[in-house]
């Protein structure tokens, strides 16, 4: 398994934005309300926006996984998320196993320098082979800094 470490070197970024290329479509209803729409097809993990996650909680519609060591999600995180820690994911693989492989799962962390999320979508995505698998790579500060509901 590859793990990416952030370095302080801006051109890491451009890596790890380069992994994930595209984002989820948004459509307009006619009244004006933002819809979101994932592809019938992904051949890779998405970004997801904070507008695209908090349509998905607000809808529950998704599955907030937080991919932070356990004692960091205690202190707290999105309302209703499951964490499951990157760095000990296979220690949580009933819960994993236990999940639906056509749910949409948005994985998050701390953001910004944070790879957890991405990495731990690198295993919903290819080693479990689960179909809607994206990174909200703002995590849970950009969840916070807009006011969304946390535990």
């Amino acid at each position: 398994m590859v793990r990416f470490y952030f370095l302080k070197d801006g051109d890491f970024t451009i890596i790890k934005t380069a992994r994930i290329l595209e984002t989820a479509e948004v459509q307009v209803s006619d009244s004006g309300e933002a819809i979101f729409t994932i592809p019938s097809f992904m051949t890779e993990p998405m970004t997801a926006s904070l507008e695209f996650t908090k349509y998905f909680f607000d809808n529950k519609k998704a599955v907030l996984v937080d991919a932070r060591e356990a004692e960091e999600f205690e202190l707290g995180h999105i309302a209703g998320a499951i964490n499951i820690p990157f760095d000990y994911y296979d220690e949580y693989m009933d819960t994993i196993d236990a999940l639906k492989y056509d749910d949409i799962f948005i994985i998050y962390c701390s953001g910004g320098e944070c790879s957890l999320s991405l990495d731990l979508a690198d295993v919903f995505f290819g080693e479990k082979a689960f179909e809607n698998v994206f990174v909200f790579e703002g995590g849970l500060p950009a969840w916070e800094d807009a006011g969304y509901p946390t535990e």
